[in-house]
């Protein structure tokens, strides 16, 4: 499959409102709509939505990468992961441009073959992913108002970003949408990596009255979880510190946290996502799959790897409803806090 005509699209997409994190505000969402075209016309698609205040190159790091690619493709559907990886290996330093070409990738034999990506892998998905509700850094009062909304929508894990210049408003935020939830909704905690490491053990101390199912990133470096750990009864997950294999077998192998987040594009597509996913469930770590406020188009991919879990956990995969507006109609409704696959 080397007579591959590659076209691109750049779009950007506004959110209805600025979410607000402790590593900056998210306004829209640049990125690029990939295509693959063979000789027959067959067509496959991916989306390469960098991120780079989250781990991943820059919006015009791609737009020179795709400007000047020539890409080298060489299928082996008998040890097909293996061939991908090779085929993409000179993109490893853009792992969201990695990312939507191994999609583009996997849709075009997907449809050539007229299979799926479930049957091309021999990986049965389920029927229906839980997802979260996510909040960002706002105010007490409209947090409150925010965990009503979910709650209403059905969300049974709430997903609350912390790491204010002021911990009393994180805790206050966090005493008060506990309040209004009870306890039969799970509440995740997110610092983005926000605090340093006594930080982290003084805040964590003190949330953990409030029955945190994790807390994702309190500091920055992966090595800092040991002692952390060791202070708190609070679960920890890794996020910025899972950006390659490599990363997420160290944690593995070493038992530096609790949970694994998993943001596909960030990691650089499936390949590597499936990779982490065998080498945790063989140690039965628990890993959550997120979206990295992409399109459809790329969030399929994350939909994919959630679906082919063997745990029951909510995913970081509701965030259509942020975006002003859409390029392609939502294959990946959420209802009652999940997403029905059909």
């Amino acid at each position: 499959m080397t007579n591959l005509e590659l076209t691109y699209s750049p779009y950007n997409l506004k959110l209805a409102m600025p979410f607000f994190t402790s590593a900056g505000k998210i306004e829209e969402r640049k990125g690029f709509i990939i295509s693959l075209k063979d000789l027959s016309g067959t067509e496959g698609i991916g989306e390469a939505a960098p991120l780079p205040e989250f781990g991943s190159e820059s919006y015009e790091d791609d737009a020179a990468a795709l400007k000047n690619i020539n890409l080298r493709l060489k299928f082996d559907l008998n040890n097909l992961l293996p061939s991908v990886e090779e085929s993409l290996s000179e993109f490893s330093y853009l792992p969201a441009l990695r990312s939507g070409l191994e999609q583009a990738m996997l849709n075009l034999i997907c449809v050539g073959r007229k299979t799926t990506l479930s049957e091309l892998f021999n990986k049965p998905v389920a029927r229906n992913i839980v997802v979260n509700g996510i909040i960002g850094l706002v105010n007490p009062d409209e947090a409150v108002e925010r965990t009503r909304e979910l709650k209403a929508k059905g969300f049974r894990t709430i997903k609350i970003k912390t790491g204010r210049e002021d911990f009393e408003e994180d805790f206050e935020t966090i005493k008060n949408i506990r309040d209004e939830a009870g306890h039969n909704l799970k509440l995740r905690l997110d610092a983005n990596g926000k605090w340093d490491t006594q930080s982290a053990i003084n805040n964590l101390r003190r949330f953990e009255q409030f029955d945190i199912e994790y807390f994702e990133q309190p500091v920055a470096s992966i090595n800092d979880f040991p002692g952390i750990c060791r202070e708190t009864s609070i679960p920890l997950a890794a996020d910025e510190s899972v950006r390659s294999y490599d990363d997420a077998v160290n944690i593995i192998r070493h038992d530096l946290a609790s949970v694994l987040i998993l943001k596909p594009m960030m990691l650089g597509g499936l390949a590597a996502t499936m990779k982490i996913i065998d080498e945790a469930e063989k140690k039965n770590l628990k890993v959550v799959i997120t979206s990295s406020f992409e399109t459809s188009i790329g969030r399929s991919a994350a939909v994919f790897a959630a679906g082919i879990l063997k745990n029951q956990t909510a995913h970081g995969l509701a965030v259509a409803d942020y975006f002003k507006n859409t390029i392609v109609n939502d294959p990946f409704p959420v209802n009652s806090g999940a997403i029905n696959i059909g």
